[in-house]
């Protein structure tokens, strides 16, 4: 944003300081009186003054309701608009180091978690960064302005955005915008500052929620398939989805050449977790794993994933790809079966890929990788390349499976067809598994965890 006073005002605290006439809403005596009417939908406040403290109490009664996140900020977003006559509302959460919008009302094209933008990047991320609201007459003109693209910001200059502070740290940040190119006024700052809390509030409950039931205890005994015998004692890593970090490759520049760098990463490793077991393969599988191998070369596939993450962004132009594959599956009628081996090896690729994009990768070293159905050589590789523990699928293999063999001669542990696994297991659980009775145990006690350590010496 630009530093003219014109068009940037940037306030020193971000404790709302009263001007004269909104103090008065302190004083149960001389509050105005407040019109309510019910919707279908949720109820609109209508006002007889400009500001308002039944607003606020009602907001307050609002975030403190039990229900998904999403639809609690959403109907937060629906009422402070009302409230602060503002034709946009947003609400940006702090999620590892960015903020990503969770809640908006005005903007047509808007989806929970497409927008995302790193701390200190944009007025928003400015906000965030800097602990203290910023307001713009015209959000364009100021030097830490960024342009989002396809949600029509531009047709509405006029922004202020205020942090959500919550024990000396920005979780998120309250956006308002109008059509107009007219600055919002310190008592709009204020009311502003006041309807944040509200916000915080309900993101407060959220986290308690969340870590309470963290510390539920949990603990199962989960019985499965063995296909390859082995113990190991390990963290959890859960294989996601690409929708799961659609919103953490949203607003990534340059997206074909991220996703580029990425694919040359994972390259590496997988090459890496070929050579490991190269030797151990027989000629079949070594001849099978070859022909895998050829996937990681394949110049089409390489400008295919950059093309479509140009046009698409990273997350969605990869799953454009992945579901390209699937189809030519089906392009003679009944499904290929070397093409669905294929198909489903691209998928899982464009998984990893996705993932190192954005910085999230899905195995690391000493871990138990978790995956729901299909155990393609792509994760085993993975596995291997970043020196994993385990392999834990909740889907039943083939015999046939190449990532099976692979796994074998690797001798990695896995096993399958484990009912439960994903009601049981979260990110980052202490797991204990024992390929040859076929058992999985999820945060052991500390009697089993020293009887493993005593046996693996």
């Amino acid at each position: 944003m630009g530093t003219s006073g014109r068009s940037l005002r940037r306030f020193a605290s971000a404790d709302p300081v009263w001007p004269p006439r909104f103090a008065q809403l302190a004083d149960p005596q001389t509050s105005p009186t407040l019109d309510v009417t019910m919707s279908d939908e949720y109820p609109y406040l209508e006002q007889r003054e400009d500001y308002r403290l039944d607003g606020i109490l009602r907001l307050i009664e609002l975030a403190g309701k039990r229900g998904p996140l999403d639809e609690v900020l959403a109907t937060l977003c629906k009422q402070i608009a009302v409230i602060a006559h503002a034709d946009i509302v947003s609400i940006y959460v702090a999620k590892d180091d960015a903020l990503v919008m969770r809640a908006n009302i005005g903007f047509d094209n808007f989806s929970p978690g497409t927008v995302r933008l790193k701390r200190g990047e944009g007025l928003v991320g400015a906000t965030a960064a800097a602990m203290r609201p910023f307001s713009a007459s015209i959000a364009k003109d100021t030097a830490e302005y960024k342009h989002i693209p396809n949600l029509g910001e531009e047709h509405f200059p006029s922004l202020l955005a205020v942090p959500l502070l919550s024990q000396g740290a920005a979780i998120g940040v309250l956006a308002l915008q109008r059509g107009e190119t007219v600055a919002f006024t310190d008592a709009e700052v204020a009311l502003a500052t006041a309807l944040a809390t509200t916000i915080t509030h309900a993101l407060e409950r959220t986290d308690s929620q969340d870590a309470q039931a963290d510390r539920t205890p949990r603990s199962a005994r989960l019985v499965g398939h063995l296909h390859t015998s082995g113990t190991a004692l390990a963290r959890a890593v859960l294989l996601g989805t690409l929708e799961s970090i659609e919103a953490r490759g949203a607003g990534l520049s340059d997206p074909g050449q991220q996703v580029a760098a990425a694919l040359g990463s994972i390259s590496a490793v997988l090459r890496k977790g070929q050579r490991r077991i190269a030797d151990r393969l027989s000629p079949e599988h070594r001849k099978r794993m070859l022909s895998f191998a050829l996937v990681l070369d394949d110049q089409r596939l390489q400008t295919t994933m950059a093309n479509r993450c140009n046009e698409l962004g990273v997350v969605q132009g990869l799953k454009q790809v992945a579901r390209e594959y699937a189809g030519a599956t089906y392009v003679t009628g009944a499904g290929d079966p070397l093409l669905a081996e294929r198909a489903m090896e691209v998928e899982h690729l464009c998984l990893l890929v996705a993932a190192a994009a954005c910085d999230l990768p899905y195995a690391a070293q000493g871990c138990v990788l978790v995956v729901p159905e299909h155990l393609t050589a792509t994760l085993v590789l993975a596995v291997c390349g970043w020196r994993g523990e385990a392999i834990v699928v909740a889907g039943s293999q083939p015999p046939d499976c190449l990532g099976l063999a692979l796994a074998r001669s690797a001798g990695l542990p896995v096993l399958g067809d484990v009912p439960g696994l994903f009601a049981w297991v979260r990110q980052g659980d202490t797991l204990l598994l024992d390929a040859d009775e076929g058992v999985l145990r999820v945060n052991p006690p500390a009697t089993l965890i020293a009887k493993h350590r005593h046996h693996a010496r």
